[in-house]
């Protein structure tokens, strides 16, 4: 079931105004202090401050909190910032990604339990970097922390690599998070809730990618690590809102609406239309791409229903689902379906039309 996280109260949900980096991020903001308030961990905690350094030194103390707070009664406490640098510092020394992983894997171990577990898993065409905090009971203070330090990671390899990682989807662990949308804007890719670990799912070709950091850089680096989520960051708009509608539908929520993503990405509704006429897109064409793809995505496993993947996209009746299929491929959705499934038997099974 999805576990809801409790409402800040008034005082503590004030923002601090609209031009400050955090106000671009308010439901992270309420997010993290309603989940501090209902652990206790709140007193003493200043409101956000203005400047983009003071709000991530504001976002690593509110971690901090919750990690001292999960590790009361636990068999093992928290890695240290110490030993967070020392393995930042060791991966510096890595050729490529892969042995930027392995790196981290290794000091993971010698620090288990209180690093977790992490491993890698490669296949043709995907790579699967997994993280488990080893933590016995799920919760939803727990996923915070787990996803800020799955955050971490891509931070890190980014830095390491000078460039975007190539992510495919991110998983975000057991608890079904009602309050996702925020850690959209962290990743930039589908995040998938309910599963067993959290994972970062990218282009195996990226591994090969080489480290093009020195030694001299990671003091800067590190000072605002692993929190400096709220600067700009170079992305196209049309990338971004085509990632957002992606996820709503992997999640089986209504597609948001133009002034939804706008009010979410922190933009006037008129700038946001701009800056997609800009990218050469606009909300209806990335919209229809997107029911266009979770069509395909959901008709390539046998055992999903026709009427069941028409009501998941937000279609009135099959039959209207239907009349786009076709005017998308030319084809009903059970035609494509029994073509995608003869390219690719592994896929097969009984259909269910």
């Amino acid at each position: 079931m999805p576990q809801n996280t409790p409402q800040a109260s008034p005082a503590l949900r004030k923002p601090p105004g609209p031009d400050a980096p955090s106000s671009t991020f308010a439901p992270l903001v309420e997010l993290l202090l309603a989940e501090l308030e209902a652990c206790g961990q709140a007193d003493g905690l200043r409101q956000p401050p203005l400047t983009l350094e003071a709000f991530t030194r504001w976002y690593l103390d509110v971690v901090q909190r919750l990690d001292a707070y999960l590790a009361v009664g636990a068999d093992h406490a928290p890695m240290a910032r110490g030993e967070v640098e020392l393995m930042c510092r060791c991966a510096l020394s890595a050729a490529d990604l892969r042995e930027v992983i392995a790196i981290c894997e290794r000091f993971a171990g010698m620090l288990q339990p209180r690093a977790g577990r992490i491993r890698l898993e490669s296949a043709a065409e995907r790579a699967s970097f997994r993280l488990d905090s080893l933590r016995g009971q799920p919760s939803t203070a727990g996923s915070l922390v787990d996803i800020t330090g799955l955050f971490a990671f891509l931070q890190l390899f980014q830095w390491l690599l000078g460039r975007e990682l190539p992510l495919e989807q991110v998983r975000i662990g057991p608890i079904r998070r009602n309050d996702v949308l925020p850690f959209l804007r962290l990743f930039r890719a589908p995040v998938l809730a309910g599963g067993e670990d959290y994972a970062l799912d990218f282009a195996a070709a990226a591994l090969d990618l080489p480290v093009v950091r020195n030694p001299s850089e990671f003091t800067e680096f590190f000072h605002s690590f692993p929190c400096a989520v709220f600067g700009v960051r170079g992305h196209s708009l049309p990338g971004q809102v085509a990632a957002l509608l992606s996820a709503a539908l992997r999640h089986g929520a209504p597609l948001p609406s133009q002034g939804q993503l706008a009010e979410g990405l922190g933009l006037p509704l008129s700038t946001f239309r701009r800056r997609l006429r800009q990218g050469g897109s606009n909300y209806r064409a990335l919209r229809e791409a997107a029911l266009r793809n979770g069509a395909c995505e959901a008709l390539a496993q046998p055992d999903r229903r026709v009427g069941d993947i028409a009501a998941g996209l937000g279609f009135a009746d099959a039959a209207s689902f239907t009349r786009a299929f076709v005017q998308w491929f030319g084809v009903p959705p059970g035609v494509w379906r029994d073509q995608f499934l003869q390219k690719d038997p592994a896929r097969g099974g009984e259909n269910k039309h």
